[in-house]
């Protein structure tokens, strides 16, 4: 490597940490405050989707109230850097240079991952959450108008508008949002489509009756019997036998005396694994090594990789201590690959304290991983093939030195 790519990786790893994030070592020998500002803006960006993405990971939902504080701080930055960069003295072509990476990292993390996640939460929470609780108090009083009326509702919101839920990035954050939210709502439609159906068709039996249309209201009513060996079990849902008994009495008033029969679905029964034998002793679970608690930290970053710089490069591992990283963005150097997250999502997700030996963040530490790389790489495109070895040691709850092995391809 180059000296000037080893001051670029320095100051791109040193610019990832969150205490020297804007200090003057983080800049090189480029100390004017445009340069600082855009920095600063950059690093700002770049963090916009970890507010609700890392969350995720623990199987949270970031709820939309707590990210407005980061909105609306990377909103204000970013204008404030923009006309920052358009009244300095800088060339043109400088000028536009910085201007279209900042923008470029706005559109990328605020545009398309923290706004769109902001109204993807909310819309679930303001429209089909309050749709399914008016939908569950209906049933409980078995009010079949209302029932109707939130079902339709529920079923317009499915149709048209639920695409609003898919337009963030964040992978595991998208995935948790269907999951508690999107995929609750596409059953309850599913469960009342038939009991929905058999309710309309009552109404409209009950105003052919008034009209004195008996012949056509039995025409309907047998539309009726031919669903209801599709609805529900009624003897553990007591919405759907109040809807049964309303059957009866359109059957009774069609003129047909036959008794209405419940749908009656059979028990699920859930087999139970026999007891473990032959051990004996103590029945407390065993602790996880600290090898096994790193392969499962090893398993969360490549997910959070995946998540947040798909556009950069995807990750995988299949054995310990080993991650293989696939280039996307061929021209990206490796600088810039260092300092747009994966260093510090790498250092705080696998709990690393040392790098061969040193403070991750200690300029002993960046120039061993400097070396660590083949010598005349520039871009990752020039790593492809290549494998990087780092002594590093982690601790989750002991410390643990490895050899991490880090493939290109």
């Amino acid at each position: 490597m180059s000296k000037r790519l080893i001051k670029q990786t320095t100051a791109a790893v040193l610019l990832t940490t969150s205490v020297l994030s804007f200090s003057s070592a983080a800049f090189g020998a480029t100390n004017s405050s445009v340069d600082q500002s855009v920095n600063k803006v950059k690093a700002e960006l770049n963090k916009a989707t970890t507010h609700y993405v890392y969350p995720s990971l623990d199987g949270k939902l970031a709820p939309s109230s707590t990210l407005y504080p980061a909105l609306n701080s990377a909103k204000k930055n970013y204008q404030l850097t923009r006309s920052a960069v358009v009244s300095s003295k800088l060339s043109s072509a400088q000028k536009n240079a910085k201007l279209k990476e900042i923008d470029t990292l706005y559109n990328e993390k605020i545009s398309g991952g923290l706004v769109p996640y902001i109204d993807a939460y909310n819309y679930a929470t303001k429209y089909l959450v309050p749709i399914m609780n008016e939908i569950a108090t209906a049933q409980e009083r078995n009010d079949f108008a209302a029932v109707e009326k939130g079902y339709h509702k529920l079923s317009y919101q499915l149709k048209g508008r639920t695409a609003i839920l898919y337009r963030f990035s964040g992978k595991a954050a998208r995935d948790l949002l269907l999951e508690e939210y999107k995929k609750p709502a596409d059953a309850k439609r599913n469960e009342l489509m038939v009991p929905v159906t058999i309710t309309m068709k009552i109404t409209e039996i009950n105003d052919l009756l008034k009209a004195g249309k008996k012949a056509e209201a039995k025409t309907e009513f047998a539309e009726i019997e031919a669903l209801l060996n599709r609805l529900p079990n009624a003897s553990t849902n007591k919405f759907i036998a109040a809807l049964l008994t309303e059957v009866a009495k359109v059957k009774t008033a069609v003129g047909d005396t036959t008794p209405v029969t419940p749908p009656v679905t059979p028990p699920v029964v859930t087999p139970v694994d026999p007891p473990a034998t032959g051990g004996g002793g103590d029945d407390t679970p065993s602790q996880p090594s600290q090898q096994e608690v790193l392969n499962t930290k090893v398993a969360s970053l490549v997910k959070l990789l995946n998540a947040e710089q798909s556009n950069i490069a995807t990750a995988s591992t299949t054995g310990s201590n080993s991650l293989t990283v696939k280039v996307v963005k061929e021209d990206l150097v490796v600088a810039d690959f260092l300092g747009k997250g994966f260093y510090q999502t790498f250092t705080k997700q696998l709990g690393v304290t040392k790098v061969n030996g040193h403070n991750p963040t200690s300029l002993e530490a960046v120039t061993y991983i400097t070396n660590a790389f083949p010598a005349g790489v520039a871009t990752l495109k020039d790593l492809k093939g290549q494998t990087v070895t780092l002594k590093i040691t982690v601790d989750n709850g002991s410390a643990l030195d490895v050899d991490f092995k880090i493939t290109f391809e």
